[in-house]
């Protein structure tokens, strides 16, 4: 297919967080038939895909960005058929909007309901799954170091401690023993938001990749995690593809409760102890292991289109 024959237009935003991971998405996109616009700062991986067909830069500050997006798409005649927003530090500046119309064609989620704080805050998405009757570790929302030593005891060494936003384990800490509850503690109190504290569930960590056709998953692979970088809780470097009983009920679940339109992946662990997958977390956004469909019998690119062209069909890997 010839760029001139691209049959749907596509925005990409991106701010620069991740941005190397994101450089081989727009392949996918040319392959469902998009034709890519890139709005982000220069200097970034994906700038450089020869599948970008035009480039929008703009500032590195997500606040910049957003009030560009804004102004982007109140000139687009017509209007993008996607836009897709590329990491977090967009969604949570966009989300300073929710409500007004013009984000109607760019939010995953349905910006005038809850769902918004669902996929953005760590703390509303466990209560909100654990109140569907999904499988989660022990975790406490506390505000202030006495409630986090108090959930601390309760849920036991290891922990994790989370703040409400964050991806890539830039807001997350895991911590072994006493010793080093100090430091990680530190590191994520000093904006005075309330913590999370969570139990570390000894397993395999994984995830699934899925595409969402509002609420509902139409496309995913899963695979566990065997390497990270720079650190064991930073993004995945390495994956081993996997199947597993429990992922379709819990993308589902995940799906029906916020709604989510686009890409999107959820993590979980596989529960030494139960076999069990519990749930961890939504990443909200285009992850970097798309191109492993390949491998898993899925096809991205194709469950893309369809849902563009409206022909939208249920793709799982084999």
């Amino acid at each position: 297919m010839s760029k001139e024959q691209l049959p749907y237009e596509v925005l990409l935003v991106a701010s620069g967080l991740d941005s190397i991971g994101l450089a081989r998405f727009p392949y996918l996109l040319y392959k469902a038939g998009c034709r890519v616009t890139l709005l982000s700062p220069r200097g970034l991986a994906v700038k450089r895909s020869r599948f970008v067909a035009c480039h929008l830069p703009t500032s590195n500050e997500p606040e910049a960005i957003v009030l560009h997006l804004k102004e982007v798409l109140s000139t687009q005649s017509p209007p993008f058929t996607q836009v897709i927003i590329g990491d977090e530090l967009i969604l949570v500046e966009l989300a300073k909007y929710h409500g007004e119309a013009w984000l109607d064609n760019c939010f995953p989620v349905d910006h005038r309901t809850k769902a918004v704080e669902i996929i953005l805050s760590k703390h509303t998405f466990y209560h909100e799954m654990v109140n569907a009757g999904l499988y989660m570790p022990y975790s406490k929302i506390c505000q202030g170091r006495i409630e986090v030593e108090e959930a601390v005891k309760r849920a036991s060494y290891p922990i994790m401690l989370k703040s409400a936003q964050g991806c890539a384990g830039w807001a997350v800490r895991k911590v072994c023993n006493p010793s080093e509850f100090e430091s990680a503690y530190a590191d994520l109190a000093a904006t005075n938001e309330p913590l999370l504290i969570q139990h570390f569930c000894e397993g395999e960590l994984g995830a699934t990749d899925v595409l969402f056709n509002h609420g509902v998953p139409v496309c995913w692979q899963s695979s566990y995690i065997r390497q990270s970088w720079p650190t064991s809780i930073s993004a995945s470097s390495a994956r081993v593809m996997m199947q597993h009983p429990d992922i379709e009920h819990i993308i589902s679940e995940v799906g029906r409760i916020t709604g989510f339109h686009g890409f999107a992946s959820v993590d979980w662990i596989q529960e030494t102890s139960s076999n069990r997958l519990c749930l961890l977390e939504i990443n909200p956004r285009p992850i970097p292991t798309y191109h492993l469909d390949r491998y898993s019998g899925v096809s991205f690119s194709r469950s893309f289109n369809q849902l563009l062209s409206g022909q939208c069909t249920i793709a799982k890997a084999k």
